[in-house]
């Protein structure tokens, strides 16, 4: 059981992780981390491949760059991770967010690699507007995305790691349900609150769904 002092830290993809643990813990100790370049698979028990494994960023929910976040990235050093601690650690989760959604749900749907995927222009023209879709309901937020174009941000992302499959799609393979809900499902609940679209992301959400509900 956690006391008063004990800090959570979540590092998820997708939107929301942290406020379903404050709604279920009501715990003012909720920091929030994000994986950059992180592509990760299980090959077997106790053996995990990398595909990068390049930066793990940590931050508080509300912002600000306090001690206790500035304490959590020095235990993650000395355990050898690459860590930063950032005072903006929503702006580094929908940057990651966005990329999730070009990739997770499109890989998924055509059961692509990400290069596979990017190969095919037809499911690659699908991708780039789920992304836009993010994008547009992110700004309209409010978020301030470290990049101005989001097409070039997510071709740059995919280019990095073509040979990986997402976790949404390693999920399929293996008949397990997804994070569908917290990554592409969560564009147009955003987008609903903002006043803006996400119909690619609907349809794809959807399709995902569906073929779950045989798992």
């Amino acid at each position: 059981l956690c006391n008063g002092d004990t800090l959570i830290l979540t590092i998820q993809n997708g939107l929301g992780a942290g406020e379903r643990i404050q709604a279920a813990s009501d715990s003012p100790n909720i920091l929030l981390g994000v994986a950059a370049g992180f592509g990760a698979s299980m090959q077997g028990p106790g053996h995990a491949h990398h595909n990068k494994m390049q930066l793990i960023k940590v931050g508080e929910m509300k912002g600000g760059l306090t001690d206790r976040v500035e304490m959590v990235a020095r235990v993650w050093r000395d355990a050898g991770f690459n860590v930063q601690a950032n005072a903006d650690i929503n702006q580094l989760i929908w940057d990651k967010f966005v990329c999730n959604v070009a990739f997770s749900a499109p890989c998924t749907v055509f059961n692509r690699t990400i290069g596979e995927l990017m190969s095919d222009p037809h499911a690659w023209g699908i991708a780039k507007r789920c992304a836009e879709e993010a994008y547009e309901a992110g700004c309209a937020r409010g978020i301030q995305f470290t990049f101005e174009e989001i097409v070039p941000y997510v071709t740059a992302f995919g280019e990095n790691m073509p040979h990986a499959r997402p976790s949404m799609l390693l999920d399929h393979i293996d008949h397990r349900k997804s994070e569908i809900d917290a990554i592409n499902g969560m564009v147009p609940v955003v987008a609903r609150e903002v006043g803006t679209q996400a119909p690619y992301n609907e349809v794809v959400s959807e399709i995902v769904r569906s073929r779950e509900l045989e798992f």
